[in-house]
């Protein structure tokens, strides 16, 4: 086929795929769990506005893009589902089908005024899966977003047309590795997984009760009747459901997840050493002799951030993370992190 003969068949089919209303392919990240990531080199670290252009997408980007903050200081307002949707409800109902550029003065002053605030939203996670390239992260396919579609009531099955649509809350890449180094695994949280050509996996877990605790943002890029409403109405012939969420307004970054079910396996998947003897490498990374057993004190956490030596330089135990003890002695404590152990201040923790 000659290029001219090429080019006018992927318009004809762009053309078609707006037609009947079609998401064009896009190529989204095979990834399947949380993992540290290193956001050195990306080139997306300092533009919180990401490759955006216009000055409304700048602007919610700039909001996608909040770094995590201390909460311990933090009064956070929290929501079960219902209380989340009534909270956003009246902004919702005089906004439906406007984009940010569209608000009056008045409405924009109350948009403000709700997005300042870090909320949490209790809910059960049913389905999870890598966000595609968007402009927040410059394009980008291998630092992306992470959506988490949370219910009121868990479900058994992947969305179906009459299915209530849930709330969508996204981790960013700015927020992923404190998420991660807490031991949050989303494929021990969801009962779903979306692969990038639709399909649907079962994690082989239920869905778990947790409490999510971000940003509110209103992502007015789905504020439309197509994106938005109560129910599952139909899916499409792209695979994905119609309408599909409850609502525009989102936790979004997410910059904590904390599980409810403390009966549940911990997300990751490190056993105490109780019954077994464990190695813990020294700060210069030389593996040390066989540890004793744990204390009776099993979790430590973090009153404040520490630097600990790893493989490939140095990183940071956030504030607040709650961090399985493998032994202890007078002046340090050896956790597990990341899949190995590191000894850190006593001081460091909450460990008396």
């Amino acid at each position: 086929m000659r290029r001219p003969q090429v080019g006018a068949a992927f318009i004809a089919v762009v053309l078609l795929a707006g037609l009947l209303g079609l998401r064009t392919p896009q190529e989204i990240s095979e990834d399947q769990e949380l993992t540290e990531i290193h956001l050195t080199g990306w080139n997306c670290i300092k533009r919180l506005g990401g490759s955006g252009r216009s000055p409304e997408t700048v602007e919610r980007n700039t909001l996608k893009n909040r770094w995590a903050v201390d909460l311990s200081s933090l009064a956070v307002k929290s929501f079960d589902t219902a209380g989340f949707l009534k909270h956003v409800a009246d902004f919702d109902a005089e906004t439906k089908g406007k984009r940010r550029k569209d608000l009056t003065p008045d409405e924009k002053r109350r948009l403000e005024i709700l997005e300042a605030p870090i909320v949490s939203l209790t809910g059960y996670l049913v389905l999870a899966y890598a966000g595609p390239p968007e402009t927040c992260n410059c394009s980008s396919m291998e630092f992306h977003d992470w959506h988490l579609e949370i219910f009121e009531e868990p479900v058994d099955h992947p969305p179906q047309p009459g299915d209530p649509t849930p709330v969508i809350c996204e981790i960013t890449p700015r927020t992923q590795n404190a998420i991660y180094m807490h031991g949050i695994r989303i494929q021990e949280l969801a009962t779903f997984f979306r692969r990038p050509d639709v399909t649907y996996e079962s994690t082989g877990h239920k869905a778990q009760k947790v409490r999510l605790t971000g940003y509110l943002l209103w992502d007015d890029e789905h504020n439309d009747v197509k994106d938005v409403g109560t129910t599952i109405h139909s899916i499409a012939r792209n695979r994905y459901h119609n309408p599909w969420r409850a609502t525009a307004w989102e936790i979004h970054p997410v910059i904590k997840i904390e599980r409810l079910d403390e009966t549940a396996p911990h997300a990751n998947s490190w056993r105490s050493p109780a019954s077994e003897e464990a190695t813990a490498p020294s700060p210069s990374g030389q593996t040390s002799s066989p540890i004793p057993a744990a204390t009776a004190q099993t979790y430590v956490t973090t009153l404040h951030a520490v630097k600990i030596k790893v493989a490939f330089g140095e990183t940071v135990l956030a504030h607040g993370m709650r961090l399985p003890i493998v032994s202890r002695d007078q002046q340090t404590v050896t956790i597990h992190s990341m899949g190995e152990n590191y000894a850190i201040p006593i001081t460091a923790t909450d460990l008396r």
